[in-house]
């Protein structure tokens, strides 16, 4: 595969080609049509949908029955919460080091109903076609690369915010019910709770009786539904400086509306949508972690977390029970030493924007003492 297609390969194979039928026929009709040049991709989003129907049927078969058999039990799950871009992949993937976790790979996330049944010839042709890095930085992705689940739940129901980055017409609405379910039909919420169930009991079928190591900045505001799948999860947030937050999600939002969007859409209706969301998603967060117990939630800080890596880590084992820090801490140091290099992006901000965040987000700064 030639290094253009690896990176531009999106272009052809967009992420909807993992969607069942059904999710990508609601998720069409709902979007309000695709642009012109977009046709490609939608036509082959759909071929992709009837050749893996049949296969996943029998894979959605096999795990109905692994379930009734008990071959889903594990450890309490580890979910990492934050808002987008506050460090939650830097802290997936130092935890991904430990053995003990399982996080979903690149192929479980793009074929959320499939990827159990890969056999080495499939997954080897698929792995190629996997982008360089997360497109949305510099970080690399090869074919272990720990990923967030939201894309696997966009693919298989219609609520997620995915839905508003592919049609953008849609954007606040598709946020607000993927992230908050807001305005939501109790029918659709029920879904996506069978859905992120029988992803989770995938999961836990692929990796054994490993812990799960689920990311996802979308989950924050869901301690409650969560709990109720696996009550007995432990979870992790992390937070950042407001101004970098801010500045860095909608630069993301805006290289995902340019690489996935199947519509026109308009750049500015991005920054209401951040500084709408954030306070929105921790007044949720704040009002269900009372149905925590102590010991099954750690809070960190980024600018701590990136000073002493090492150390939050441990606090983390240590808070949540996850065991000893010690054997698995040269790995860790390991990966700190592999990525020593990586530059993060400069996120100035204008002063209309900065004086918007300091207003609108006053939550943060007085809450963490940013």
């Amino acid at each position: 595969m030639t290094p253009w297609l690896r990176r531009h390969g999106h272009r052809i194979f967009h992420p909807l080609a993992g969607a069942d039928a059904a999710t990508l026929a609601k998720v069409l009709r709902d979007g309000g049509g695709v642009g012109p040049l977009h046709l490609h991709r939608v036509a082959t989003a759909l071929g992709a949908a009837a050749i893996r129907a049949p296969l996943d049927l029998l894979e959605r078969r096999r795990v109905a029955g692994l379930v009734g058999q008990g071959r889903t039990a594990g450890p309490p799950p580890l979910f990492i919460l934050g808002h987008w871009r506050s460090g939650t992949t830097h802290l997936l993937n130092l935890l991904a080091q430990d053995e003990r976790f399982a996080a979903p790979d690149p192929l479980a996330v793009g074929l959320p109903w499939g990827f159990l049944g890969l056999n080495s010839f499939w997954r080897a042709r698929l792995e190629e076609w996997l982008p360089p890095d997360r497109i949305i930085d510099a970080m690399p992705v090869d074919a272990t690369s720990p990923q967030e689940d939201e894309l696997a739940l966009a693919l298989m129901q219609p609520l997620s915010y995915y839905h508003g980055i592919f049609f953008p017409r849609h954007l606040h609405r598709a946020f607000r019910q993927g992230v908050l379910f807001e305005g939501c039909r109790p029918k659709a919420v029920a879904l996506w709770r069978r859905r992120m169930d029988h992803y989770l009991s995938k999961m836990q079928i692929q990796c054994g009786g490993r812990r799960l190591l689920i990311k996802n900045p979308a989950h924050t505001p869901k301690l409650a539904e969560l709990l109720a799948l696996r009550p007995d999860a432990v979870f992790v947030h992390i937070h950042r400086d407001p101004y970098e937050v801010f500045s860095s999600t909608r630069r993301m939002l805006l290289t995902l509306l340019r690489e996935f969007s199947l519509q026109s859409y308009d750049p500015r209706a991005v920054d209401d949508l951040v500084l709408d969301l954030y306070p929105a998603m921790m007044a949720r967060f704040d009002r269900d972690r009372a149905l925590l117990p102590p010991g099954r939630l750690v809070e960190i800080r980024y600018d701590r977390f990136v000073a002493d890596p090492l150390e939050t880590l441990a606090g983390i084992y240590d808070g949540l029970g996850l065991g000893p820090f010690a054997p698995v801490q040269p790995k860790m140091e390991r990966y700190l030493a592999s990525v020593r290099d990586y530059r993060r992006a400069r996120h100035d901000l204008e002063d209309p924007a900065r004086r918007a965040v300091r207003r609108r987000w006053a939550f943060a700064f007085d809450r963490w003492g940013y």
